[in-house]
């Protein structure tokens, strides 16, 4: 006969999403458990940039669309949690910067200059004056004009530390959930969740309701549903890291002529104090089909045509692969936002991105209400012994000692 723990939540996958939402189910008396088979963080999080983005990138074609409306509001909700006052607090993460820059090549600011003119009047964007550029950006060679952004990067280890140390005591490790952990009735209702942890470790999972917030481990579980038709993508990115000794921080969009940036640069700290630069952008979507040696180069040339006043030469680069998972879109297109939806006793959820966590944990907690699902006596002791997973490690402590 299976162990049994007894709780109100259980939530499967320890990301940005349920780790957000762990702190939130807490706060508000439920008793919740965190499983994760991996480490804390380790899929598409620790990948992230760590850019609060307020919808500014979403709107470079010049509409306010419906992806910039819905994330515009997600800006001011983290800087009061950063600041302590906020619904979680996160004072002690550190702030990478408070805002972000967006700059254009001399070639193309005066093809795009109606429209930054149009973007300064519409958005919390500032033209800067050549006094006020980045440091990087007042080399002669620079002919280009620079925007201020109010966008603030922040540390995402320093994130998932914060957000999983008041929680230790009901964030589990398990191993590799499988398909025959998972019964569900012909309702699609999850009647039984079975976790597993070695050596020779199993337990049975009583929730009211079950989250899954799992990313890519979501598929596992639309899989084994009969009736629903909701269904997961997957809209690869192929990111570039450059480890180098300059001593330019740069937390930048450089503006292409597409809706995406044709480079998105933030800096960041190695393990032995030497300075990371970040790309993404229409570079990393524009990559997925470059073998990460082609990607290089193509970064490489990119960084030469931006900024030929500095020397690369000595830089190390990497690539590697996002795989970005959400809920399924017509062609395959971006969500605009977060996404959930309740099937009998479970909520299968993706955020999307970084900034969506505290939305979709709000919507979430939404849903539980409306469900009248109220705190219960847990029972969680056969958990006692169980390990907690790691965090992630820097990406790129991983790909450049």
């Amino acid at each position: 006969m299976n162990k049994v723990v007894q709780t109100d939540i259980a939530i499967i996958g320890g990301g940005i999403a349920g780790l957000w939402l762990l702190n939130r189910l807490r706060q508000a008396g439920l008793s919740v458990i965190l499983l994760e088979s991996g480490s804390l963080g380790g899929g598409q999080t620790h990948k992230a940039q760590g850019i609060i983005h307020g919808g500014m990138k979403y709107a470079l074609h010049g509409q306010n669309n419906s992806a910039a409306q819905a994330i515009a509001n997600m800006p001011s909700i983290w800087k009061d949690c950063l600041q302590g006052i906020g619904e979680i607090d996160l004072s002690n993460v550190p702030v990478l910067s408070n805002q972000q820059y967006l700059w254009s090549t001399g070639s193309l600011t005066s093809k795009v200059a109606g429209f930054l003119a149009n973007l300064a009047l519409k958005s919390h964007t500032e033209s800067l004056s050549k006094n006020n550029f980045p440091d990087i950006f007042k080399h002669p060679q620079f002919q280009g004009q620079v925007y201020s952004l109010d966008e603030t990067v922040i540390d995402v280890y320093a994130l998932l530390r914060e957000l999983m140390m008041p929680n230790q005591d009901i964030i589990f490790k398990i191993d590799p959930m499988e398909e025959n952990q998972l019964e569900f009735d012909d309702n699609d209702r999850l009647v039984s969740l079975e976790i597993h942890a070695a050596p020779m470790q199993t337990v049975q999972v009583n929730a009211k309701k079950y989250i899954f917030t799992a990313g890519g481990g979501n598929e596992l579980i639309l899989k084994k549903l009969k009736h629903h038709t909701l269904a997961a993508q997957r809209r690869p990115l192929h990111m570039v890291i450059v480890k180098h000794d300059l001593e330019y921080p740069l937390y930048a969009h450089c503006l292409g002529l597409g809706a995406t940036p044709r480079l998105t640069i933030t800096t960041h700290k190695a393990h032995d104090g030497k300075s990371i630069w970040y790309l993404g952008g229409q570079i990393a979507e524009e990559g997925i089909k470059l073998s990460a040696e082609e990607q290089t180069q193509v970064a490489k040339k990119e960084l030469k045509e931006l900024f030929p006043w500095l020397d690369f030469s000595n830089a190390e680069f990497a690539s590697f692969y996002v795989d970005r998972a959400e809920n399924s879109q017509p062609n395959g297109h971006r969500p605009d936002s977060c996404y959930l939806q309740e099937i009998e006793n479970m909520i299968v959820a993706w955020p999307t991105k970084l900034a969506f966590a505290p939305l979709l944990a709000a919507e979430i907690m939404q849903c539980l209400v409306n469900n009248n699902i109220e705190p219960c006596i847990a029972d969680l002791r056969e958990l006692r012994a169980w390990p907690i997973p790691a965090l992630a490690k820097p990406i790129w402590d991983k790909l450049l000692t």
